[in-house]
């Protein structure tokens, strides 16, 4: 090979690799900006919705290249997940006694929620049956779009009713929480610490990366997220480390997950957006009402927490709703237990739940 081809060869790497740098450096400077404006105000999970809020608020209708790379996501996802084992408790235990009955709860609420969901997009907004459906499943991003991908649907707008729906559950749900049943709010984590000192810590991070490795090889539910907090939940039960990543740790850590969240909606156009933006918020008013009458009942009959039920039977992705309720303070066992269940519910049931497609016609 020439030589002066080998240096434009090694120039365009070098040059690609800058580029790369300069998007990621800029959708997290814009991610930060919405996180410190979100704190500044006092607003709940803070980090995570006004990253979120800003990174999408600079996607939409531009050209601006905005994204997060998946090994920087992997990284901060096992971090908060690494923090969230150090959260189970004994009591945690005492209350799985309880996982059973408002699982039964959880299967209803999601049979209601998509029920209803999909009647309203169809009956109200004239969607066709399937896309409806689809749209409404409640989760699961990536696993509904590739049974959706399989089927006769409006793809692209499947897609953006589920992405449009976790962002309005992820800033929403917090603020309505503060006002009608204000959850504890997350207390600061201390620095890891235990008997064998720095080999806790490395035990720990060992443990918590092997965990996330695992969950993402073999593509289990919650990913790199569930696996690390299981990993760590296991260390902090049998009592070999104690305490959790320091606050900086998680607030990048949410960073960052709010900012993979707000990149969804790079290149969507305005118009497309407006379009869409009143169905997706007629669905989420839906399912956010029935998941809060199953919440009521669940509290009432379990006497659990309304909030945690409430996030436990929220249509949000498994790991965004679970760093919410970290962020809040509430019991993210619980909560993570109870979307795992029903993304491997969704998983089995919606295949053979897909009805014939009918003629669509446009709203």
């Amino acid at each position: 090979m020439p030589r002066d081809g080998g240096r434009a060869g090694t120039g365009g790497r070098l040059a690609t690799g800058l580029t790369e740098a300069r998007v990621v450096a800029t959708t997290l400077a814009l991610g930060a900006a919405g996180g410190a404006l979100f704190d500044w105000m006092g607003m709940p999970a803070a980090w995570l919705a006004g990253a979120m809020v800003a990174v999408a608020a600079g996607a939409i209708g531009t050209r601006v290249p905005l994204r997060v790379p998946e090994w920087m996501r992997e990284v901060a996802y096992t971090l908060v997940g690494m923090s969230m084992g150090a959260g189970i408790t004994p009591d945690t235990l005492r209350v799985m006694r309880t996982w059973p009955l408002s699982m039964i709860l959880l299967a209803v609420s999601i049979a209601a929620t998509v029920a209803a969901s999909a009647m309203y997009l169809e009956r109200v907004h004239r969607w066709d049956r399937v896309t409806a459906r689809y749209s409404a499943i409640p989760g699961a991003l990536a696993g509904v779009l590739a049974m959706a991908a399989k089927a006769d649907v409006d793809l692209p707008r499947v897609a953006l009713a589920q992405s449009l729906r976790l962002f309005i559950l992820v800033v929403a749900m917090p603020w309505i929480l503060r006002l009608i049943a204000p959850p504890p709010g997350m207390v600061a984590p201390a620095v890891v610490a235990s008997p064998e000192g720095a080999f806790g810590v490395l035990l720990l991070l060992v443990a918590s990366g092997a965990g996330a490795w695992l969950f993402h090889r073999f593509r289990l539910p919650g990913d790199v997220l569930l696996g690390a907090m299981l990993a760590s939940a296991l260390l902090h039960a049998t009592g070999l480390v104690h305490g959790a990543a320091p606050t900086p740790v998680l607030t990048a850590g949410f960073l960052i997950a709010g900012s993979v969240i707000g990149a969804r909606f790079r290149g969507v156009p305005a118009a497309v957006l407006r379009r869409s933006v009143g169905p997706a918020v007629g669905s989420v008013v839906i399912a956010l009402v029935l998941a809060a009458g199953f919440a009521w009942v669940g509290s009432r009959w379990l006497g659990m927490p309304f909030g945690t039920l409430w996030i436990a039977y929220a249509p949000g992705g498994l790991e965004a709703m679970t760093i919410v309720a970290y962020a809040l303070g509430l019991d993210v066992a619980f909560i993570g237990a109870h979307h795992v269940v029903r993304f491997l519910g969704i998983g089995v049931a919606a295949p053979l739940w897909e009805p014939k497609k009918r003629a669509p016609v446009e709203s």
